[in-house]
């Protein structure tokens, strides 16, 4: 594991970081992800084996901005454009997708975006562009918020750990299907919708 402020990590060539597993501060919980790209399967097993979790459960996708994903899913309702204004922000929408290349993240016909309202995290999406995310913990238990914890527990684990802090709120983000003409709530978190 490197430990590296967000100035120096953005120096390094992106295509470095492809298949590379960054834990880095978002403002719900600290996520560990790999970047949506044709390395994403080396980071994805390494983050599967970390949580020891089912691999028929995906990974949500943290966006930079609604136009990196817009074209990959379905829209249903009305309700799904409003529910994107709260963007960024603590809400997980779950999509109906039409994109082949994110098979490889869900085996399911529908996928999860969220685009976080922290500035560390958006720096970093912008950099590297969509990237499959998930909490750092083990599955079941609750997810880790002190980078000296993450660190000590999953250092085999992550490749780079982005030490810049951020204001968080612990909890995890709402989760929202939209996958069909019903809206339906899956997980409530901070965000009341």
């Amino acid at each position: 594991m490197i430990k590296i402020s967000l100035e120096e990590f953005l120096k390094i060539n992106k295509n470095d970081l492809s298949g590379k597993t960054i834990c880095f501060g978002t403002d719900t919980v600290y996520g560990i992800g790999v970047m949506v790209d044709q390395n994403i399967k080396k980071g994805l097993d390494k983050i599967y084996l970390m949580k020891q979790r089912d691999l028929s459960k995906p990974l949500a996708i943290l966006a930079p901005n609604i136009e990196s994903f817009i074209d990959s899913v379905n829209i249903y309702n009305q309700d799904t454009y409003n529910l994107m204004k709260l963007w960024p922000g603590a809400l997980t929408l779950i999509f109906s997708k039409k994109d082949e290349r994110y098979d490889i993240v869900t085996n399911l016909n529908t996928i999860g975006f969220r685009i976080p309202n922290c500035d560390v995290a958006l720096t970093i999406l912008n950099y590297l562009g969509l990237m499959a995310t998930t909490s750092v913990n083990l599955s079941g238990e609750e997810p880790l918020n002190d980078i000296n914890l993450i660190a000590t527990r999953f250092n085999n684990f992550i490749d780079y750990l982005i030490t810049d802090s951020v204001v968080n709120s612990t909890i995890s983000s709402t989760v929202v299907d939209v996958s069909s003409e019903q809206t339906k709530v899956i997980r409530k978190g901070d965000l009341l919708v």
